[in-house]
């Protein structure tokens, strides 16, 4: 913009603080932002009409900019400044603003484009804000979720929902230097476990035993460290569950593919409970699954187990009546970690434990000591229920650094598969078979997708339609008698070639 249509921009801005909406409702932040662009518009067109201040070339050309410097006007007025600018690249996954701001530039972190799956270096931009700028933006946050932010209550933590990202702040006391927000972005598109796959997050194998696991309506927990990407995991097991079955997702974070999946069909019916941080949900994690036990036969996914809501939870496992599966994420590095926290942190009886099925980690590996990182799924491993003695595992996969893989550690072995084919009316030969069918599948999908050129083979719609596709070939030859799960998936891959072909 030339410095006289900045002018323009200021002028209408010191000309709104003045006025007051007349004509229309201005309850919410995004009614605010409405007005401030529609009535900002009018005025910078009155002013370079009176200023003589050149627009364009023809009428055509002046609309376009005032459009363009009333939404110059909103952003920097109602809406959240350049931080806008950043969350909407779709590069940017995290926006931090470290105390004292002014003194500190914004830095961000690049990542999860694409099948780009690793972690780069967080990175320093060349964007200062002004205290007056921070202030003005806590002010917009708070007012966009009704919460308070003082000295009493130094933190707020928000969902913005238009940028797709989770905002929390904290101030003084709480942070000695002055505020500091951290913005985080969610994935844009959701994570599939064949997307997993072509990012080197996880074998193919992987990919089979966890599909099977969770066709098999195992109790499974995604364990991690925080950017380790525990919710993308849950949010592809999530994809693995056929139409049919219903599930029921509780979060205070909404990051679940929730409205992708009912889009395509599934019956998914979304919790939203109480931040540790805000008072967002209507009920506490723990109310909202008692609720949830009553609610009927349904797979609960729960965001993150963390609270008194893991007591409940194991109880009801332990009874028999949480349903038909159980998933969730929980913080810890290792399936060993992941008990401990359990049983010590979170008071459950090691007995209890017992009614997890399989624990899935994922974690954060840099190569050669290097300071890349990237994500990966690092151990997957079954309770090992026959042991006399609580809190023993047993290895299904583990990560090797040197292969930059998954190894197979006893998947023959293990008592979670042969308990899932008993129920199927398979031989543990026939089980394994079906898993490496479900590997070969993915396999197939994420090579024609790299040979093809195209990425949105590996998205929710082909992977709804191809797991569709192997449960009905699966039906076919339960009619026949048969369980030849490599026929099957030589058959699979002649539909995924005719489709395909066909768009």
């Amino acid at each position: 913009y030339t410095r006289n249509q900045v002018a323009l921009v200021e002028s209408a801005r010191l000309t709104l603080l003045q006025e007051a909406p007349k004509d229309m409702q201005v309850d919410t932040p995004a009614q605010v932002r409405v007005w401030v662009e529609r009535r900002g518009g009018e005025l910078i067109a009155e002013a370079a009409k009176e200023r003589g201040v050149d627009l364009g070339s023809d009428r055509t050309a002046q609309r376009e900019m005032v459009h363009q410097l009333a939404a110059t006007l909103g952003r920097y007025t109602a809406g959240l400044g350049v931080i806008e600018h950043l969350l909407t690249d779709p590069r940017v996954q995290d926006v931090f603003v470290d105390a004292p701001a002014d003194a500190n530039p914004l830095y961000v972190n690049l990542g999860c484009i694409d099948d780009n799956y690793d972690i780069p270096h967080r990175c320093r931009t060349n964007i200062r804000l002004s205290q007056p700028e921070v202030d003005g933006l806590v002010a917009r946050l708070r007012h966009a979720s009704g919460r308070p932010f003082s000295e009493s209550r130094p933190y707020l933590e928000h969902d913005l929902e238009d940028l797709n990202a989770r905002v929390t702040v904290i101030g003084r006391p709480l942070s000695p230097s002055g505020t500091a927000i951290a913005f985080r972005r969610h994935a844009t598109t959701p994570w599939t476990l064949p997307k997993l796959i072509a990012a080197d997050s996880l074998s193919p194998l992987a990919a089979g035993l966890l599909s099977f696991l969770v066709d098999g309506q195992s109790t499974i927990l995604v364990a991690g460290g925080r950017g380790a990407g525990k919710t993308s995991l849950l949010g592809a097991l999530l994809q693995e569950f056929p139409r049919a079955q219903r599930v029921l997702t509780i979060e205070d974070t909404l990051e679940l593919p929730v409205a992708e999946m009912q889009a395509l069909g599934h019956k998914v019916q979304s919790m939203r409970v109480q931040s540790t941080l805000g008072t967002e949900g209507e009920m506490s994690a723990d109310d909202a699954l008692r609720l949830a036990l009553r609610l009927g036969d349904s797979a609960l996914v729960l965001g993150e187990v963390r609270g008194q809501e893991a007591r409940t939870l194991y109880e009801a496992m332990r009874a028999g009546n949480a349903g038909s599966a159980v998933m969730g994420t929980i913080h810890g590095t290792s399936a060993r970690s992941v008990h401990d926290r359990v049983v010590h942190d979170l008071g459950i009886p090691s007995e209890a434990f017992r009614a997890t099925d399989v624990v899935v980690v994922a974690g954060l590996r840099r190569p050669g000591g290097s300071q890349r990182q990237l994500r990966r799924v690092v151990e997957i491993a079954e309770v090992d229920k026959s042991s006399t003695r609580t809190g023993r595992f047993r290895d299904l996969l583990a990560y090797d650094g040197r292969m930059d893989g998954l190894k197979d550690k006893g998947l023959k072995l293990s008592d979670r598969i042969k308990d899932i084919a008993d129920s199927w009316g398979l031989s543990m030969d026939e089980a394994m078979d079906n898993i490496r069918a479900r590997a070969r599948i993915r396999e197939i999908m994420v090579d024609t997708s790299i040979s093809e050129d195209r990425p949105e083979l590996l998205e929710p719609e082909w992977v709804a339609e191809a797991n569709n596709a192997f449960w009905s070939l699966v039906e076919d030859m339960g009619r026949d008698g048969n369980t030849d799960f490599t026929k099957l998936a030589e058959d699979w891959k002649a539909w995924w070639e005719e489709v395909t072909r066909d768009g």
